[in-house]
């Protein structure tokens, strides 16, 4: 009804116009027009835009060239959970996105903030998930041995000097950030010093090291760094173009930036950019355990592997609990069963897979936002509270 509305009110604007009428009377159409537009109502479906500030949130997927649709009742969720969900997320700062899919099939997708469907948005240590993947390929492969590989023989050779004294460290190290080398990244000041390095690589290896390789946890992106400086080397490659070779073509993704350090590689940590889509394809291809459609684009015995504990971490977050760290994911559990993986980037960029649930959930937010703790919490929050308990 509102597009017939809208159809009449212009042809009859045109009416005015054409034979002379008052521009008083002009302007009033015109008016009427502007009005109807700005108002919501069932004609508008899509969801790839910025929600209005006020109303209801539109959520409902819908045709996209990304993936096929469904709605929550065919694909098994409380469909007024999940709109209780959204209608929370867009009252929650500094949220960009929201995509729900199961099964393969996207049924809930909103952009809040002004930001849309074709925005690149910051992965953060979402980053560090690819990374993990893009070595696990590298490992099928044949361009590196294997997980228990030391990286004194996989790094460049002028950094290999840097080790000399210290205990080996593995690549399943590095992946499981156990690498020994003494860190902090409690603040964002930790993280920046080593970031804004004049060579980020030699600054991690000139690290004393003050735990046994393998034996103890400890946060540090300059692993992952250290990961993408060693598929630069063993695949001839930057790393963002082995990933568009291996990982993001056979996904149909072309759209994606990747920040560079000052020593030349690309940002293993926290570098990537992908609009909510793809990341969400990402999700999906994790979830299948590396297949997407008739092809396995990654081995499935690895992407098994990353997504089982090699650190025991047990805590609970904005009512996520979490039981440990594999390669790249956080584990978590339900029901004191262990149920899926979670890619967790700063600020609140928050990728859910549960396999046995057929289920990918994803929440984008502001990474640069200077309240970090609070908005992963209320972003978190939201997963908990209404995204992840609606799957029937």
């Amino acid at each position: 009804m509102q597009l017939i509305c809208k159809i009449f009110l212009v042809q009859y604007c045109k009416h005015f116009s054409a034979n002379g009428i008052s521009f008083l009377r002009y302007s009033l159409c015109c008016l009427m027009l502007v009005c109807l537009s700005a108002c919501g109502g069932t004609d508008q479906v899509d969801s790839t835009g910025d929600n209005p500030v006020s109303g209801s949130v539109l959520w409902r997927a819908s045709e996209n060239p990304a993936f096929p649709v469904s709605t929550a009742a065919a694909e098994g969720f409380n469909e007024s959970m999940l709109e209780q969900g959204y209608n929370a997320a867009r009252a929650t700062s500094g949220l960009y996105a929201v995509l729900v899919l199961r099964r393969g099939r996207l049924v809930g997708e909103a952009y809040f903030s002004g930001r849309k469907s074709t925005d690149l948005l910051h992965l953060r240590s979402v980053t560090k998930t690819v990374i993990s993947h893009l070595i696990g390929a590298a490992i099928s492969q044949g361009k590196i041995q294997s997980l228990q590989q030391p990286i004194s023989e996989l790094l460049p050779q002028r950094y290999r000097a840097l080790l000399n004294g210290k205990a080996p460290v593995t690549v399943a190290d590095l992946l499981s950030m156990r690498s020994g080398f003494a860190w902090d990244e409690s603040t964002l000041a930790g993280f920046e010093q080593w970031v804004m390095a004049a060579d980020p690589t030699r600054y991690v290896l000139e690290q004393e090291q003050t735990r046994q390789p393998g034996t103890e946890f400890s946060y540090n992106s300059a692993n992952f760094h250290l990961l993408s400086v060693i598929l630069s080397e063993k695949t001839g490659m930057a790393t963002r173009d082995y990933a568009r070779q291996v990982l993001f073509m056979p996904l149909g993704i072309s759209n994606f930036r990747w920040e560079k350090l000052k020593d030349g590689y690309d940002n293993g940590g926290a570098g990537l950019e992908l609009t909510a889509r793809d990341l969400a394809k990402l999700g999906l291809l994790w979830q299948q355990q590396g297949r997407w459609g008739s092809q396995q684009v990654l081995d499935q015995a690895y992407v098994m592997t990353s997504a089982s504990v090699q650190q025991p971490r047990s805590r609970t977050f904005a009512g996520l609990s979490i039981g440990g760290y594999g390669y790249g994911w956080w584990l978590f559990k339900q029901n004191n069963q262990p149920a899926g993986q979670l890619a967790w980037g700063y600020g609140g960029q928050f990728v859910f897979t549960i396999p046995e649930q057929e289920l990918t959930l994803l929440l984008m937010a502001n990474n640069q936002t200077t309240e970090v703790a609070p908005q992963e919490n209320a972003v978190m929050q939201l997963a908990t509270q209404w995204f992840l308990p609606a799957v029937q």
